[in-house]
């Protein structure tokens, strides 16, 4: 009778477990994906530290070379010359360059700025206030909480690289 309580206390403890894992897992996975999409982005605004361009970033001057490069060939010739087509800019560019669009899309002037005064000057919390108007005091964490919210609904509705306009 004890060999099998003992084996039911085990099971129990390893369903216990496993739920609290998952519930961890589940509760943080967002937010982690969302700093990191953060952090890319910042990495590519600021661009390599040691390149001195003319451009305000490296993706920016990328993307100019990319509008303006000749038409690309047609699709028979791609399909004869060419198996797999390659991409022209990496995951992590692409994927700056959505949040960068999502950004600009954002509405007001204080859910920009604290979002890229967090991100991209990573401004400690407490001096974010500094880049924002007409905010004082505790509602300078509501700012950020919104401007998060707004980007992260922003980044959903675009969810393809085909959404971000020429």
């Amino acid at each position: 009778m004890n060999a099998v309580v003992e084996m039911s206390l085990d099971a129990l403890t390893q369903v216990r477990r496993a739920e609290a894992a998952v519930r961890v897992s589940v509760g943080t996975d967002r937010p982690q994906q969302f700093e990191g999409r953060m952090a890319n982005w910042r990495r590519v605004v600021q661009g390599p530290a040691s390149s001195a361009s003319s451009c305000c970033a490296s993706w920016a001057k990328w993307y100019v070379a990319l509008r303006v490069s000749a038409a690309p060939p047609s699709r028979e010739v791609i399909d004869e010359k060419v198996k797999p087509l390659r991409g022209v800019v990496s995951a992590d560019h692409l994927d700056g360059w959505m949040v960068e669009a999502a950004w600009r899309m954002m509405g007001d002037y204080n859910d920009r700025m604290a979002i890229k005064a967090k991100y991209i000057y990573q401004v400690p919390e407490d001096r974010i206030r500094l880049h924002l108007k007409g905010v004082r005091g505790p509602h300078v964490n509501l700012v950020v909480a919104r401007a998060e919210k707004r980007l992260q609904a922003l980044l959903i509705t675009l969810a393809r690289a085909d959404t971000i306009l020429s």
